[in-house]
């Protein structure tokens, strides 16, 4: 199944031809008129922090992008002027900086800054978060034509592999469905509905028990951004951990209703940030016609709980004065 934000962020890659730095025009305000967003604390780069960069788009002609900082051991929004975005530019964005790439707490290679592209500005942005051009080396064969990792600018420590013996795909499937009519019967939602969705079930090793963390979700096809944005929609998604024989919910987000306003969610990554043997697991969250939020879990007492959410928007530009 190609997921409907998958797809999103593909397309923005191939269509807007991103640019490989932060630049304006001569229509730009000052960099200096602007502020870094409301309720964020800045950032300081003259520690040249931890960044954690999103790659995406096409194999043959990614683009990188900051998403969040990791500052002792915390995964934290970037808050930075324009001006302090132009900084980090050039810090983390030199031609032939090189980061390290993760998929599901595995190494899978590494990016590589490539030199600036001509490019198409974002239609009605004036200032706009570095975006860099990058090529790709893979440790193994990678054969998909579109790209989705984390990488960081700091070795990420990386957890034991689970030893233990995992159930058949057909197995899980058949745990993750009755979980989830368990849970969305509990949360009122129509058994046959949540059949007609798209389903999804899978085992994430992430530290947080001694067993892996099932993933199970029950998405509409054509909900959120590239949806129509009429009618009716559900979702479903949930995290949990074996207890005893069976697996009970440690993370639930059961949402039914407009489907201008239901939220959908899916797992990105899962990294050990900090190196305390348990992974974060980095979401995406959109609606329709909204921008995407960077949604970070983290396992404490028992539950996935948010750490973070922070709104990925690539337009630095201030919110314009209603008239």
């Amino acid at each position: 199944m190609r997921h409907p934000r998958r797809a999103a962020l593909v397309l923005a890659a191939t269509l807007l031809a991103l640019p490989a730095a932060c630049g304006t025009s001569k229509t730009d305000q000052p960099v200096s008129d602007a502020i870094a967003p409301a309720g964020t604390p800045p950032l300081d780069l003259s520690t040249k922090p931890q960044l954690l960069l999103q790659v995406f788009g096409e194999r043959n002609d990614p683009r990188l992008l900051p998403v969040a900082a990791v500052v002792n051991g915390v995964i934290r929004p970037i808050g930075l002027t324009p001006r302090g975005w132009k900084d980090l530019d050039s810090m983390y964005f030199e031609t032939g900086a090189k980061y390290a790439i993760y998929h599901d707490d595995i190494q899978f290679g590494q990016v590589e800054v490539a030199k600036e592209r001509p490019h198409t500005p974002l239609p009605g942005c004036r200032l706009q978060k570095p975006i860099a051009a990058a090529t790709l080396t893979f440790k193994d064969t990678h054969t998909d034509q579109t790209v989705e990792f984390i990488a960081s600018t700091a070795p990420l420590a990386m957890h034991a592999p689970y030893k233990g013996v995992l159930p058949t795909a057909a197995e899980i499937a058949k745990l993750g469905r009755a979980l989830g009519h368990a849970v969305g019967k509990k949360a009122a939602m129509d058994e046959a509905e949540l059949d007609s969705l798209d389903f999804h079930a899978r085992m994430l090793n992430t530290g947080a028990s001694s067993e892996p963390t099932l993933l199970v979700s029950f998405i509409d096809p054509n909900g959120g951004d590239l949806g129509p944005g009429a009618g009716h929609a559900s979702h479903l998604f949930i995290l949990a951990e074996k207890v005893g024989d069976a697996y009970e919910p440690t993370y639930r987000h059961a949402v039914s209703g407009d489907a201008k306003t239901v939220e959908f969610q899916r797992v990105v990554d899962h990294l050990d940030v900090n190196g305390d043997g348990v992974d974060e697991i980095i979401l995406e969250a959109w609606r329709y016609a909204s921008e995407p939020d960077l949604v970070v879990l983290s396992f404490k007492a028992g539950t996935w709980h948010e750490a973070l959410r922070v709104k990925q928007s690539w337009c630095l530009d201030p919110p314009r004065a209603k008239r």
